[in-house]
């Protein structure tokens, strides 16, 4: 069955957030206020909808294998 632990997928959140607040605060130093806080709010909008898209991919995945697992079930008897 498909599985990503949680820890994996915290320690993949964690090194995506740190790539997007270390452009962030460089942008808000070098550049603007505005212009960094531009891109820290792009790179969480970003991450949430990773996070989104990953958890129904997961969820989709599932029940997928479910129903495939039932549906094998079901022949197995017709068999017999």
């Amino acid at each position: 069955m498909f599985s990503i632990s949680v820890k994996q997928r915290k320690i993949f959140y964690m090194m995506l957030s740190l790539v997007w607040i270390a452009t962030a605060v460089y942008s808000m130093i070098n550049d603007t206020f505005a212009h960094g806080l531009e891109i820290l709010l792009f790179g969480a909008f970003f991450i949430a909808g990773i996070a989104l898209i990953q958890a129904y991919m997961i969820r989709m995945l599932k029940l997928y294998d479910k129903n495939l697992k039932n549906e094998i079930k079901k022949k197995n008897k017709k068999r017999r």
